[in-house]
């Protein structure tokens, strides 16, 4: 049954890396300004929507790790939560760049 477990997890997991992959890219277009009128500012409600869910696909999956493997290698949980703040800052950094 760990076994399940473990692939549930990393199948969210890779579920919420390509989210908050389309997240940066529907960010960082948004910001660039493709497909608005030339005239028109960033949709700021927006982009902060798209930073909620980029951080959402990072904290969903590390949610779900804690609830379903609460004895896993703390250590690698430190990783990940690292790797996702500098997932969610590189959002941020598009969105305050633009």
């Amino acid at each position: 049954m760990p076994a399940a477990k473990v692939i549930v997890v990393l199948a969210a997991s890779a579920l919420g890396a390509l989210l908050a992959a389309g997240c940066g890219l529907a960010a960082l277009f948004e910001l660039q300004g493709f497909g608005r009128p030339r005239d028109s500012d960033p949709r700021t409600l927006y982009v902060v929507a798209l930073i909620l869910g980029a951080a959402a696909c990072v904290l969903v999956p590390l949610a779900l790790w804690n609830v379903l493997l609460p004895d896993a290698a703390p250590g690698a949980k430190i990783i990940v939560i690292v790797a996702g703040l500098l997932v969610v800052l590189g959002v941020l950094g598009v969105a305050a760049a633009g």
